[in-house]
């Protein structure tokens, strides 16, 4: 389906309402010196030109999930993210979720989706949209060992029905994507652990098929958005080597980070890790444990924007220095993150904020310019 090329879907939402036109005849000679004014402010005091096209924000963040049944969501933390989104100024478009909400996507009786949902009340009753992507803990029932289940992921579409259903037959809500209003802007979702049937083992290093390779290259063929952002629960680059993860390198990765690559992405946005990282992946850039060894240099530097905990208890492994330093990796103790990534032209530019209960507080930035 052509990006925007069709009526909106009624499940599709618009995360910024478009002004309404109003119609007023403009004198002429009044008209000709207004053009030339605006056009004169629209060059900087350089005399370069300043960027033009829409402006807006959006939050990205992943991993709130609780380390029991007994505590399924990291609500203490949640909210208090959720209160300092709410008093950003301006206020953003939509949230971007990027799975592991809850400890498990079922306990006792029911799913935890909906209560999860409702947490952002205040946030969403404002018109700040909520977008989510699955996690592996979405797919999970109360015994670890059950493996990721399908009846999950069907609830998952189920409560999460607001999400556009544009991706690939029998993904919808779970592979999808949008545009900013104006098309400056192309956002995609994906989702590595899609299912067909019950699986055994959990395999949360995740895998991207072929199916949504091949839709997204086709999206983005059909796209002429200045910036393009990915989406996803896993990370490609991995900061240490995680124990759970699968030993062998799963080759599908590397085929979508060519692709994201290739067309010039802004970010690769995900969690999964419980801590914060970000680097643009330069052609220096070595691959991770996880990743396919004959990775090539990267040529178009790409950013992944690791942002893995805003509940999730911190992976508080030991990482290399160099490492450290070099991904600008973050995993204190009692320590949470979100992002705040702010559109203006052909500017993006991302804040990261971090804390616990009380007051978030910015520590990294980066601009990608288009």
């Amino acid at each position: 389906m052509p990006v925007n090329s069709n009526p909106k879907p009624e499940n599709t939402r618009t995360f910024i309402r478009p002004l309404k036109r109003t119609y007023r005849i403009i004198p002429l000679l009044f008209l000709i010196p207004l053009l030339m004014t605006l056009a004169f402010c629209r060059k900087s005091s350089s005399g370069n030109q300043e960027s033009s096209g829409e402006s807006f924000r959006f939050i990205f963040m992943a991993d709130s999930r609780g380390d029991s049944l007994s505590n399924p969501v990291h609500t203490e933390v949640l909210n208090a993210i959720i209160r300092q989104i709410g008093t950003l100024s301006p206020k953003p478009s939509f949230i971007m979720f990027a799975g592991d909400m809850s400890y498990r996507g079922f306990i006792g009786t029911q799913y935890t989706f909906n209560a999860w949902k409702d947490l952002f009340a205040p946030l969403t009753s404002k018109g700040i949209v909520l977008y989510t992507t699955i996690g592996n803990h979405e797919l999970t029932r109360p015994v670890a060992d059950s493996g990721l289940r399908l009846v999950n992921q069907q609830a998952f579409q189920a409560a999460f029905s607001d999400n556009p259903s544009n991706g690939p037959a029998g993904y919808e809500r779970l592979v999808y994507s949008f545009n900013s209003p104006g098309n400056t802007c192309f956002f995609a979702v994906l989702d590595p652990y899609y299912l067909t049937h019950d699986t055994i083992p959990l395999n949360l290093g995740g895998h991207i098929n072929g199916t949504q390779i091949s839709w997204l290259r086709s999206q983005v063929a059909q796209s002429k958005a200045m910036h393009k952002f990915l989406f996803i629960h896993t990370p490609y680059y991995y900061v240490y080597n995680d124990p759970v993860e699968p030993s062998t390198p799963d080759t599908s990765y590397t085929k979508l980070w060519s692709l994201v690559d290739s067309n010039k992405f802004d970010l690769w946005a995900c969690g999964h890790s419980h801590l914060f990282s970000r680097r643009t992946v330069d052609p220096g850039v070595l691959p991770s444990p996880q990743t396919n060894p004959l990775t090539p240099a990267w040529k178009n530097n790409v950013v992944q924007l690791l942002n893995g905990t805003c509940g999730a208890g911190p992976d508080l492994y030991n990482i290399d220095p160099a490492v450290r330093t070099s991904w600008n990796a973050h995993n204190d103790s009692l320590t949470y993150y979100f992002s705040v990534i702010d559109i203006s032209g052909n500017i993006a530019k991302v804040n990261s904020y971090r804390g616990y209960t009380g007051a978030y507080t910015l520590f990294d930035t980066f601009v990608v310019t288009k």
